[in-house]
C-alpha cells in the first residue's frame, strides 16, 4: 500500500474519533478539520486532485469555519456533552471497527491469492474538467447560464429585502424589530 494513503487515513480516522469522543466542542471541531483534511489527502492519492481541492475549499475552509463561528456565538452550557451517553456507543463502534479490518484482511488474502491486479495509477483530473467546463463543446453554455440564475437570484434577495426594509420604516418601526417589542 502507498505510505500516504495510510497517513491519510490515519489521520481521518484519528479525526473522527477525536470529533466523536472529546467532550470539548471546540476540539471537535479541530477534529473535524483533521478528518476532512484526511478525505483530501485520500482523495489526492487516489489522483482526484480536483475533489481534494474542493474538499479543502469547501468544507474545511467553508463548514468548519461556519462550524467554529456557531461554536462561539453559543453559549456555554449548551457546547457542554457527557461522556456517559458514548460509553454504550464506543463498545459498538470498537466491534464495528474489529469486524470491518477482519473483512479487510479477508478480501486482501483472497485478492493475494487470485493474484488479482488492480487498475492503473489514476491521471489527474483538474484539467479534464476545466476543458469540460470551458470549451464550447462541453459544458460553457450552462456554466454561464448557472452563473446568470444566480446572479438574478442574488439581486431578487437584495431587491426582497429592501422592500421588507421600506415596509417596516413607512409603518415607523426600525428596520429590524418586530411589531410592539423595543429595538
Amino acid at each position: 500500500m502507498d505510505f500516504m494513503f495510510i497517513v491519510f487515513a490515519g489521520l481521518a480516522v484519528l479525526g473522527g474519533l477525536v470529533m466523536a469522543f472529546h467532550q470539548s466542542i471546540v476540539h471537535s471541531a479541530f477534529g473535524l478539520v483533521g478528518a476532512l483534511f484526511g478525505v483530501a489527502g485520500l482523495y489526492w492519492t487516489m489522483g482526484a486532485d480536483f475533489l481534494g481541492g474542493l474538499q479543502v475549499l469547501l468544507y474545511v475552509g467553508g463548514v468548519t469555519v461556519l462550524l467554529l463561528f456557531a461554536v462561539m456565538l453559543s453559549t456555554r452550557d449548551s457546547t457542554r456533552l457527557a461522556l456517559s451517553r458514548y460509553v454504550l456507543v464506543a463498545p459498538v463502534v470498537g466491534l464495528l471497527g474489529m469486524f470491518i479490518f477482519q473483512a479487510y484482511r479477508g478480501v486482501y488474502q483472497v485478492v493475494q491469492v487470485l493474484g488479482v491486479q488492480g487498475p492503473e495509477a489514476p491521471q489527474p483530473t483538474t484539467q479534464q474538467i476545466g476543458e469540460l467546463l470551458l470549451s464550447p463543446d462541453g459544458y460553457l453554455v450552462p456554466f454561464e447560464l448557472v452563473a446568470v440564475l444566480l446572479l438574478l437570484v442574488l439581486i431578487g434577495a437584495v431587491t426582497i429585502a429592501r422592500r421588507g426594509q421600506e415596509q417596516d420604516e413607512d409603518q415607523g418601526q426600525p428596520a429590524g424589530t418586530e411589531s410592539g417589542g423595543t429595538p
